[in-house]
Formats: C-alpha cells, structure tokens, sequence
C-alpha cells in the first residue's frame, strides 16, 4: 500500500482555502470493496449483531444499519485494499496545497478509522443516523462545506452522477455508463478492472472440486461402473457437492475476509483484493446452493439429507470447531468420510464399513499432517517462543504429539485395508482376491513419503491439494484403480494354490 505522510506533520495541511478542494469517496474509490457490505455478513458471525443491525434498520433506516454495524463488527482499516491510483491522486493535490476531504455515505466511525489510518484528509464528511449521505445529499453536504464553490470529485457509481454534474472537475475509480463522456477530461482515469465472472470463478475454486471424487469410490468398489444409471446418479452427486462446496468457499472468504487479508498468501483472493463485490460472491453463494440443493433432491430424499449434513458440519466447523483441538481435526475427517457415504446414498448402496474405517483414520493423518506443517512453519519463524496457531488451539510445543497422531492414523489405515484384503468380502467380490495386496506396498509408499515430505516443509498449506496436484501421488492412484481392475477381471488360475 501506498505510504502518504501524516496530516499533523505535513506542510501542506494548512493548504489556503481558495485552493480547489478535492473530495474522495470510500467505496470502491478509495478502497476497492464495500465496507458496509463486508461488515454486514461478518455481523452474521454474531446472532446478537445481526438482530442490532436489524433493529436500527427498522427504526432509522440505512444510515441506522451502517451505525449499528459500525458499532458491532470491528473493522481493521489498515488491512483494507486501497487503490494506490486514488492513493497517488491525493498525495498529488496535497503536495499542491489543496485541501482533500472524504466524503462518503459511510458511517462516520468508520469513516474516521480510515483517515486515522491514512493521516492524508482534512476532514471527513460521512453519515450518521438519520442522514444517510448518498447521491444528492452527498452533493448538498459537499456544497455546504465548499460555500457552493468550486470543487473536484473523485468517484464510482451512478449515485455519484449529481455531484460530478456539479463539480468543477472529476475523477473516476470507475466510469458508469452515464459518466463515459466525461472522461476525456477526468482528472482520474478509471483503471482497467479484471472480469467478475474470472474473478468468481476463481474465487468458487473449481480445483478443490477434485476432493470430491471420493463419491465414486462406492461406485468402483461396487463394481457398478458400467451401470448407466448408477454412472448418472455418481456423476449428479459428485456435481451438487462440488457446486455446495465453491457455495462454501464463497461465503467462508466472504466471513474471514480480514483473516485472509493478514495472510502472506490468501490476501490476494478476490474478496480480500477487491476484485469481487461482497453482495456478487453472496448472491453467487446462495444461487450454488440452490441449485446444489435442487440436484440433491433429484437424486434422492437421503443423498439431500447427507448433502445438507454436509453443509451444516462445514458451517459449524468454520464457524467454531476449528478452535477446538483434536475435535477440528476429527471432524476434517468426518467431512471426508461424508463424501463417501453420500456416493454410496446416491446409487443406493450400503456403504462398506472396511471403506469407511479406511478413509477415518487415512484423512485424519492428512488433517494432522495438516496441522504438522501449521506448527512447523510457525516455529521456524518463532523458535524461541511457545507460540499458539493462529486461531487453532494449537502450540508449538504440541508438534511431536501431533506428529505422532498422524503417523499412527496412517498406520491404522494401512492395517484396516490388510484387515480388507483379507477379507471374505473380498474373495467373494474378487476373481483374483490376491492381487489386492499389492495395494499395500502402494500405500505404505504414499502415506509414508507424504510424511517425510511434510517434515521437509515439501507438501504446501494442504496435503489433499498437495495429493491432487502430484504427479507420483497421480500415478499411485492411477496405480491402485488398476490393482482394482486386475482383481475384478482377471482369473489367474490355481493363483491361491
């Protein structure tokens, strides 16, 4: 972010008042989001918020919201994203003398924070209860405080369109329509924005739909892959969670938008960056849910029951059972396990307890090993200190322990799926039962590399990312499928003895 000196120390904040004021809105001008929005749906993370912003809408409107949230939601202005154009325009007319001044409909609190933070305004004009300054009350506030002068105005939306009609000059974090023959003489061009749609899309995170795939594995091990209808049934499951889960990661980003932007990496998300509107990413949430839903019910009343279980577990975990030590984790695993049992729903079978055990205690060591690598990382850059994750409950001092955990989850895994292969299900299933147990060395292979990984800081911030995405985890999969496949079909005479 653009640094710009204070106001109490810089010369030119005494500027002569016959110089041409320049007034700056806040949303998507100065910053490149909608604080109000923002703070709206965090106010959901607090029951007792949301009925407080409710209750001061009903009594005083908009501006009664705005206030209300302002009192409610903190708000950490010095992680905001601020749009440097806008940053370097103000820094420009300051250096010139002129006096520049926020004007925006935002509450007044807020209003403040953000020019205590940035130390470059004069004054702020912002609303208040009862007064809520937007379009032409903004105009009139505006024109009060110049004595109906002069004035130059730097704005974004069609609200804006009266006060750039009456302002001796105009600049644009963005042109509406309406504005667009302005802009051969704007004193701030609009700069050039990336495409919603590839910003949404990036933000729902197709790539995590791979996870999903772990509704056809009730498909494969029952053997029903050249079923048409039970190909269908996987397929529609498969879909309705992966559109539930971008439905997740939209409103999750759109919860922990300050988390994320205190983040070395995930501060340059859509939502954290600006580049997506908060009301878009909620309306996009709530239409994938929708339609997850509508998918749901197609399948069948029991895959809709299992879908919105999911969600809920997702939500409850977001929200509260990842502060929690070891439940976190088990839970993590449960939402894995879930996927399974939600492929067995939809091309109604029951679902193998061998399966089910297997993949509690094989994605409880990745969410350990998950958290491994947190408190690793966080002791490199704290190695002297008992530091504690951030908000996990986790230390650095628990790092062997959970080492130890996820090891021995791998281990378990790797002993429920001997317990499998030897199994009289198996024999039943299978031509050639034998070749199972080439599934083993494979998967000591995987889960034991995985781990030597995760001590060499290799794997990345996710071990199921990191799964999907290489190649030698690609081809033991690949690997694995085949074993399954020579099992089922291929009769190897006298091969028992």
């Amino acid at each position: 972010m653009t640094q710009i000196v204070d106001t109490k120390t810089d010369p030119t904040a005494s500027a002569p008042a016959s110089a041409l004021p320049l007034y700056v809105d806040l949303d998507h001008t100065l910053v490149r989001t909608d604080v109000a929005q923002e703070m709206l749906i965090r106010s959901a993370k607090s029951p007792v918020a949301l009925w407080r912003a409710f209750r001061a809408t009903l009594q005083q409107g908009f501006s009664g919201l705005k206030a209300a949230l302002a009192q409610e939601v903190p708000l950490r202005a010095h992680l905001l994203p601020y749009n440097d154009a806008v940053l370097d325009h103000i820094a420009a007319a300051r250096a010139a003398g002129r006096p520049v001044i926020l004007a925006t409909a935002a509450d007044q609190n807020v209003a403040d924070a953000v020019a205590a933070h940035l130390g470059v305004f004069d004054e702020v004009i912002a609303s208040s209860p009862g007064s809520n300054l937007k379009g032409a009350a903004k105009l009139a506030a505006i024109q009060a405080h110049c004595d109906n002068g002069p004035f130059e105005y730097l704005g974004d939306s069609r609200a804006d369109m009266p006060i750039w009609q009456a302002a001796t000059a105009r600049g644009f974090a963005k042109a509406p329509k309406e504005a667009q023959h302005w802009l051969g003489e704007a004193t701030l061009q609009p700069t050039a924005e990336g495409s919603t749609a590839r910003a949404l899309l990036k933000a729902m995170r197709p790539h995590q739909w791979a996870k999903n795939a772990l509704l056809f594995l009730p498909l494969i091990f029952a053997h029903l892959y050249t079923d048409g209808a039970s190909l269908t049934a996987a397929a529609l499951g498969f879909l309705a969670f992966s559109l539930c889960a971008s439905a997740v990661y939209l409103l999750n980003d759109l919860l922990d938008v300050d988390s994320d932007r205190a983040h070395a990496t995930k501060c340059n998300r859509p939502f954290a960056a600006g580049r997506l509107r908060p009301f878009t990413g909620l309306a996009a949430s709530a239409g994938l849910f929708a339609l997850a839903l509508l998918l749901g019910a197609l399948i069948g009343s029991l895959f809709l029951a299992i879908l919105i279980t999911y969600v809920i577990m997702t939500k409850a975990y977001s929200l509260w059972l990842k502060q929690y030590s070891t439940i976190d984790v088990v839970v993590l695993a449960l939402l894995y396990t879930v996927r399974i049992i939600a492929g067995a729903a939809a091309i109604m079978v029951m679902p193998s307890p061998w399966l089910l055990t297997f993949s509690l205690f094989f994605f409880l060591s990745l969410a350990y090993m998950k958290r491994y690598i947190e408190l690793s990382r966080l002791i490199a850059a704290e190695p002297q200190v008992d530091e504690r994750l951030p908000a996990r409950n986790y230390y650095s001092g628990d790092i062997t322990v959970v080492q130890t955990f996820g090891i021995a989850n791998g281990a378990l895994s790797l002993l429920t799926l001997a317990e499998y292969v030897n199994s009289d299900t198996v024999k039943e299933r299978y031509l050639t039962p034998e070749f199972l147990w080439l599934l083993l060395p494979v998967m000591m292979f995987w889960t034991y590399r995985s781990w030597m990984w995760a001590n060499r800081d290799q794997i990345g911030d996710d071990p199921v990312v990191f799964a999907l995405r290489d190649q030698i985890s690609r081809i033991s999969v690949w690997a694995m499928l085949a074993i399954v496949l020579l099992a089922r079909y291929v009769d190897v005479g006298g091969f028992g003895g």
